[in-house]
């Protein structure tokens, strides 16, 4: 295999990413994070191995970190990684991701930031659409040339600003995970219990014992569920009411439903 590209996506950003990629590249194969998880599949054979990723609290999902602490490379291939964002050059997503590949014996030859529009709704409402069209527009032209860098296996560093503050932020995140799904509820009233946010969830997190969400207490804040929502019955307290839900315009809800069977406990 030339190349393999690992995704998390909860609005399809990276999805987006990924497959822009795929096009771009050539003999590519797209692989799901949380269904590498789940089906526990971490070996990967390849010319080209790629992570393209949110920033969650300016560092790493907690899920890519799971991945990266599992997966099992062979040889030296060329590594990337892509992190895509709202505000860019802040935090420390490649340098904690390379500490952890330092101790298997790897690390990364490339590393890019890429802004397109932030899916946290409890800190700003989605950008207008003129804005949305013109990060797509600058997003696709610094695809180009980062799909060239690839091909042509070339290094690439970038800034990771404020690492310290940022480090601190993501260390007290991750310290509050079991409490962080405490702010989301449901409007019954809304929901016609079709039931994409629990196919949505990443972790399997979301049980319907009646048909409406309940969260699980081992949510990663990707709020996948709360955009996905197709009556926009479910609210992260009471700051996102009213705010417009995103999606990357290039993918379809189906696109970000995951297809592992379904487990009482997915714990990363």
């Amino acid at each position: 295999m030339k190349t393999v590209i690992f995704y998390l996506s909860a609005t399809g950003n990276s999805l987006y990413v990924a497959r822009f990629l795929q096009s771009a590249l050539g003999d590519t194969a797209l692989r799901s994070i949380p269904e590498a998880l789940a089906d526990g599949r971490f070996a990967v054979e390849a010319d080209v191995v790629g992570i393209v990723f949110p920033l969650h609290y300016m560092g790493l999902p907690l899920q890519v970190e799971a991945l990266l602490e599992r997966l099992e490379i062979a040889g030296t291939p060329y590594l990337f990684a892509i992190a895509t964002c709202g505000v860019p050059y802040i935090g420390t997503p490649f340098v904690d991701a390379a500490d952890i590949l330092t101790q298997k014996g790897h690390h990364w030859n490339a590393a890019w930031y890429l802004r397109l529009v932030s899916n946290y709704l409890p800190l700003r409402d989605t950008a207008a659409d003129w804005r949305i069209r013109i990060r797509a527009w600058l997003a696709e032209r610094k695809l180009r040339k980062i799909a060239g860098a690839i091909a042509k296996r070339e290094p690439h560093r970038t800034w990771q600003l404020l690492q310290q503050p940022c480090r601190r932020l993501h260390r007290e995140w991750k310290e509050r995970q079991q409490r962080i799904d405490e702010n989301f509820h449901c409007d019954t009233g809304k929901c016609t219990a079709c039931g994409l946010c629990e196919r949505v969830c990443p972790t399997g997190n979301i049980a319907r014992p009646d048909g409406h969400p309940v969260w699980q207490h081992r949510c990663t804040e990707c709020l996948g569920c709360l955009h996905i929502c197709p009556t926009e019955a479910i609210d992260y307290g009471e700051k996102t009411k009213g705010r417009h839900r995103y999606r990357h315009k290039d993918i379809a809800p189906k696109d970000l439903l995951h297809h592992f069977a379904p487990k009482e406990d997915r714990r990363l």
